[in-house]
Parts: C-alpha cells; sequence; structure tokens
C-alpha cells in the first residue's frame, strides 16, 4: 500500500514511545540479511552515506550513528513487536558522488535492506531517495536540507526528520536576530556566504526570502567552490560591512572562512550559521578559534535537556573516539524514527514499515525538536532548527528556551 496524501486521514497519529530503548551493552549483527520473508528473524537497515573522499570524516560519524542507534536497541531486547528480532545495519559509500547515490542505493537493497537511510549531499540523497521509490522500499533521509528532494517529487516511500532548507531559513531567520535585539543589540545587515553547490544555494534562496521578513537586509552573498579559498570572498563581505556574515558551508569552506578573516582583519559584529556543520563541531570550533567564540548558528541538535540524549553522546564518543556533532544527532535521531516504524510495523516488510511510517508520531527521539511526524510530503510536520551558541569554544543550544541548555551571551 501506497503512503496516504490525504491529511485529513493522518490526523490519528500512531503513537510511539520508548522502542529507542536505554543504554545497555552488546552488538548490532543481525541474522542473514537475505531473510526477507517478513517473519522477524532480521531486519535490515541500508546505511548510504560518504565513507570516503571530502565528505568522508562526515559520512563515517553519521554512518557510526545509525550502526549506535541498532547496537543499542539489540542491547535492550532488539525489536519487541518481533519477539526481540535483531537489526543489522549494512553501509556502503557513495563517495559524495550523485551518480553513486541511486546505485549504493540499489546495491543496499539487493543485500536485502529492509529500510535505507541517508546521504548527507543533496544532490546524492536526491538519486538515493529516486531509488528507493522504484524499489518500493522506504528511506528515512539522514540529513539533506534540499527542499525538492521531497517537495518536487512525488515520493511514496521517503521521509525526512530533519527541517528542510526553507524551514532552516525561517527558524534561522526568526530566532538569530530575536536574540541579538532582545540582548539589546543592533542588526538590520547581513552577507551570505554559502557553499555553491544545491545545498548552499537552496539555504541562499530560502534566506533571501526569509531575512527581509525580520527588516534585515542582505548586502552582500558570495559563493565558495570546494577547494577555493576565501580570500575574495572575505575582501567583498568586509568592504560590505554587514552586521551579521552568515554562513552555509561545510566544515573545510568554514574553516578556511576564518582563516581568510584572520589574514585580513575583518571581524563582523556578528558570525552567524544556517545549516552549518562547523559551528557544532567541537573539533572545527578549536580549530578556528577565538574568532568563532560567540557565534550564533541554527542546526538540528541533540535535546540537551534529555538525560538519555546525554547518555547517547556519551557512549557515541566513547565507543567511536570521535566528537558527536549536529549531523550526528540528527542521523541517530532518524535512525530512532526507523526503529519506531519497525516496532509499528512488526515486520520487516517494507511495504509494512512504509505503512507505519506514513502515519507515526514519534515522541522518544533525542533531537531538539517535537515530536516527528510526517506530512503528505514525507516532511516532518514540527520541524524545527534551534539556535545555538559558541561559549568557550562548544555549541551550546540557547533558543528556544525549552531546549535551552544556557543563556545567551551577547
Amino acid at each position: 500500500m501506497r503512503r496516504t496524501t490525504s491529511q485529513s486521514d493522518r490526523r490519528s497519529f500512531i503513537k510511539y514511545v520508548g522502542a529507542a530503548g536505554t543504554l545497555g551493552l552488546a552488538g548490532c549483527v543481525g541474522q542473514d540479511p537475505s531473510d526477507d520473508d517478513g517473519d522477524g528473524s532480521s531486519v535490515v537497515i541500508g546505511s548510504n552515506h560518504p565513507l570516503s573522499g571530502s565528505l568522508g570524516g562526515t559520512g563515517t560519524r553519521m554512518d557510526n550513528a545509525v550502526q549506535l542507534a541498532a547496537m543499542m536497541k539489540n542491547e535492550n531486547g532488539g525489536i519487541e513487536s518481533l519477539d526481540g528480532a535483531e537489526l543489522e545495519v549494512i553501509s556502503e559509500d557513495n563517495q559524495g558522488n550523485q551518480e553513486l547515490g541511486g546505485e549504493v542505493t540499489d546495491s543496499l537493497i539487493d543485500d536485502g535492506a529492509d529500510v535505507v537511510t541517508g546521504c548527507f549531499s543533496s544532490p546524492v540523497t536526491n538519486a538515493a531517495t529516486r531509488a528507493a521509490e522504484r524499489a518500493g522500499v522506504p528511506f528515512v533521509i539522514s540529513v539533506s536540507v534540499d527542499d525538492a528532494i521531497l517537495q518536487d517529487n512525488d515520493l511514496q516511500y521517503a521521509y525526512r526528520p530533519q527541517p528542510p532548507a526553507s524551514q532552516m531559513a525561517v527558524d534561522h531567520a526568526e530566532l538569530m536576530p530575536q536574540v541579538i535585539r532582545d540582548a539589546g543589540r543592533e542588526v538590520q545587515t547581513a552577507g551570505l556566504y554559502y557553499i555553491n553547490i544545491d545545498f548552499g544555494q537552496s539555504v541562499r534562496d530560502s534566506l533571501r526570502a526569509e531575512l527581509p521578513n525580520q527588516d534585515i537586509e542582505i548586502v552582500e552573498e558570495v559563493s565558495i567552490d570546494f577547494g577555493e579559498t576565501a580570500d575574495t570572498a572575505v575582501t567583498q563581505l568586509a568592504d560590505a560591512d554587514p552586521d551579521v556574515v552568515i554562513a552555509t558551508t561545510y566544515e573545510a569552506e568554514t574553516v578556511e572562512l576564518v582563516r581568510a578573516m584572520d589574514n585580513q582583519d575583518y571581524a563582523p559584529p556578528f558570525i552567524a550559521g544556517c545549516a552549518n556543520e562547523a559551528l557544532n563541531d567541537v573539533g572545527a570550533l578549536e580549530e578556528m578559534g577565538e574568532t568563532v567564540e560567540g557565534a550564533l548558528p541554527t542546526n538540528f541538535a541533540l535535546n540537551p535537556t534529555l538525560d538519555r540524549a546525554s547518555e547517547v553522546r556519551e557512549r557515541y564518543e566513547s565507543e567511536f573516539d570521535e566528537s558527536f556533532d549536529a549531523n550526528v544527532a540528527m542521523t541517530y535521531a532518524a535512525t530512532e524514527v526507523i526503529i519506531a516504524g519497525i516496532e509499528e510495523a512488526g515486520s520487516s516488510d517494507p511495504e509494512d514499515i512504509n505503512d507505519a511510517l506514513s502515519e507515526i508520531e514519534v515522541s522518544d527521539h533525542i533531537a531538539a525538536m517535537p515530536p516527528i511526524s510526517f506530512d503528505e510530503n514525507g516532511e516532518n510536520e514540527n520541524a524545527l532548527a534551534p539556535l545555538f551558541q559558541v561559549q568557550d569554544l562548544d555549541d551550546r543550544v540557547v533558543f528556544p528556551e525549552e531546549y535551552a541548555e544556557t543563556e545567551i551571551d551577547l
């Protein structure tokens, strides 16, 4: 059965609380992934992420998040509705290459994946979701913000727990100036610095639409390609003299921005980020140093008010000896949604899992956002990108208040 597209049919949500479980200790290896007859002996999650290339560091962390969520579910008895069936994660490398997005999805499904997640890069995810659609296998996006992935395609098997670019921009345009103005400071102009690919362009376009609604004029826009220096971009930003520079870039390009700013002795009143991974990664923050102290990014976030979320973070850092960033948090939460769908379906059959995902409401997740449920496009109806502030070179959620772990310091 395909997902219903009638909003009125979706008002009675399946409530799911608790399938993510609590912490324990065991492995995540299931039984034979070729067992796809729905008898519950194993359920296989396919992880389609960049494990090599320029995005390999981030992609590997995201893949580790999928592995950990499955591991922790197995440690606590497996899928209860399938008599303790274990989860298995099979992973393949898309190298951040659009052409491989669909191929990797096809390969994972051929190898027994009952549900797939990925991919980080929006063009790769676009190809991957189309492949899953053709195969009739549900695909839960871990991280990819381009609106077009779901909103320009009639996909019945794709779901996105995170906010898309348009919602990221709405949240950033509302939250960032609000906290600055509430602190008695002024923000009237902005400069945009973005990676020149679908991801950066889609967020840029949304910021163009949303910032004027908050009485902020965009006075400069500069882009950067992979491997480029930011010297010219910073010169242009300095000449425009905006109150805030908003960076929508990957880690390397954000680090390059800060290097060029330091070299040119340029410091805008405020640095911000919209869907910027570097400003939510402790390792990158330490590399960039005092220049980014006080920066105001919006991104997906681990809910700092939940004890279980803190336990997951500690377990991840202990298990993999690497930092737990925003992309890891969202990928883990996306895997919690997958697990919730499997529990509710009581089946390893992709159609049954898809039916469950189309109507589910997941309250027990670690992301800093309300319960996750999906509209007719597969978008999370309650998606939120909270505001952080970099304090002591660590990312701290500061707004909205219900998710804040500390107060804003301006």
